[in-house]
């Protein structure tokens, strides 16, 4: 998709990204294993990877069930070749919600993505179900109908959905799941203006002593 192309991720033309290639993610990762307490046999799906930065440091502290998947083909090839991530990458491939898994990662993913398409993932995350949980991080606004809360997540024009906790919260209800957890870690963490939640399946996913 051209608006996820090179100029998205380099240079601040399209998104804040002055070089997204730079960003690292070694903390996050941490944060996410300690926290939600995974396994290195954990299967990790990240949707929305990007160029797979975090699954590179998650292959770096021993998981290497893990898979990411992206709109962008400039960053599922950039992470290829310089992520040594050609095995875990693929362009967006929404059949990867079919396969077996433990966690799925939605890490500033859903505000890009229409509602329709919203549907569709989240009906395929219904009917394949990840035996833990997903992980959701995404930019608010503080009441429906407004902009969002910060001026970063206002600045992206590739931001199209923009939505309170509140209606978010709605969304993922009709879809049958539920929250588990509001995370507050070091590298990601739930605020006014950022959501950042475990989301479940009650009847399905069993965490002991993760859920608030």
């Amino acid at each position: 998709m051209s608006e996820f192309d090179k100029d998205y991720f380099i240079g601040g033309t399209k998104s804040n990204y002055v070089d997204y290639t730079s960003k690292k993610f070694g903390n996050l990762a941490s944060d996410l294993i300690n926290i939600l307490r995974m396994s290195p046999e954990d299967q990790i799906l990240d949707f929305g990877c990007g160029t797979g930065g975090l699954l590179k440091e998650f292959k770096n502290l021993g998981y290497n069930n893990i898979k990411g998947t992206d709109i962008s083909q400039w960053a599922i090839e950039w992470g290829r070749k310089n992520l040594d991530l050609d095995k875990e990458l693929d362009y967006y491939n929404r059949n990867l919600l079919t396969e077996e898994k433990d966690w799925v990662l939605m890490l500033d993913v859903l505000e890009h993505i229409p509602t329709y398409e919203i549907d569709h993932v989240f009906q395929l995350l219904k009917e394949y179900l990840p035996k833990k949980g997903v992980i959701i991080r995404l930019p608010v606004s503080a009441e429906e109908g407004e902009d969002y809360v910060l001026d970063v997540s206002k600045n992206d024009r590739t931001h199209i959905q923009r939505h309170s906790k509140e209606a978010w919260e709605e969304m993922f209800a009709r879809h049958g799941f539920r929250r588990c957890k509001t995370l507050a870690e070091g590298m990601i963490y739930d605020t006014p203006g950022v959501l950042a939640r475990v989301y479940v399946w009650p009847d399905v996913n069993k965490i002991l002593g993760l859920c608030d």
